[in-house]
């Protein structure tokens, strides 16, 4: 069963998540950030109880781990030294930074988690095929690109495993030749698809004339509605950040963590964008429950 985030108009749910990267990016605080990462979270919670986020945790964490650390190793700028390894310094600002920019990073693949679920190839498609019917396809394509690797690669592990050759059983100079069997046939496989796919749209005159849609969505009022919360708010969010509001400046001194008026003004109203799909969801469950 559909959620009712699920349910809105394809332009609501894109301004959701283009706005919601955006912010990502731009409001390095770590209050911000750390309010973001939870409020992302229980969003996975409520699309597919984190089944998306439980097949991405390895690589979650690795990159989590790796900018947390490589940037203190190559940058010992900062006024507050935590320790020393053999004359390199190592400052809270340095890891202060690195540890911003990983779960800024992190945040933005638990979205991108998020928006594979809820906006599918065909709401694509009718947002863009007829105005940018090229660029419809390239972005439909760039963002399903690793979900469908990933699938890709279980595919090839499986036939490969069902002829007895694994990754994870002799030598680690056996196990890297059989992955590189592994990657090679996952790039021929990839290649000759997108070959065959891009020669099935052109047959079938992709790009040329009026499109029709498979799927129609009609623009509600509540979608009308919905879009012009969003908008305002971001509007609000981008014209605090830009007068120098809900950022941390780190370099070349850093600031304090306590928020302005103006910064908690930033916070609640982005606290109030990225909720947006919960306060969607559980005023639903309160209103179904008042119903019954």
């Amino acid at each position: 069963m559909k959620g009712r985030f699920e349910r809105f108009h394809p332009l609501v749910s894109f301004l959701f998540y283009a706005g919601a990267i955006s912010l990502l990016i731009l409001m390095l605080h770590p209050i911000f950030l750390g309010a973001a990462l939870i409020v992302i979270l229980m969003i996975n919670f409520i699309h597919d109880q984190l089944k998306g986020l439980r097949r991405w945790y390895i690589f979650i964490i690795s990159t989590f781990l790796l900018m947390l650390v490589t940037n203190p190793l190559f940058n010992e700028r900062g006024r507050h030294l935590l320790f020393d390894i053999n004359e390199h310094r190592v400052t809270l600002e340095a890891v202060l930074y690195g540890g911003m920019d990983a779960v800024s990073i992190i945040g933005i693949i638990a979205l991108f988690i998020s928006y594979n679920i809820i906006m599918t190839p065909n709401k694509l498609l009718f947002l863009f095929a007829k105005i940018l019917p090229q660029f419809a396809v390239l972005l439909m394509l760039t963002l399903r690109f690793i979900p469908l690797m990933r699938r890709r690669m279980e595919e090839i592990s499986i036939v490969q495993r069902s002829k007895g050759n694994s990754m994870n059983q002799g030598k680690w100079k056996t196990r890297m030749k059989m992955g590189m069997l592994y990657v090679q046939t996952l790039l021929t496989y990839s290649l000759e698809e997108a070959i065959q796919t891009a020669d099935s749209m052109n047959a079938r005159g992709y790009g040329q004339g009026r499109r029709t849609s498979y799927e129609y969505f009609k623009f509600k009022k509540t979608d009308f509605l919905s879009m012009s919360y969003l908008v305002v708010l971001f509007a609000i969010i981008l014209f605090e950040r830009f007068s120098g509001f809900g950022v941390l400046t780190i370099y070349p001194i850093m600031e304090a963590w306590q928020f302005s008026v103006m910064d908690t003004l930033a916070f609640l109203c982005y606290f109030m964008f990225l909720s947006f799909p919960l306060i969607v969801e559980v005023g639903g469950m309160v209103r179904w429950r008042l119903l019954k």
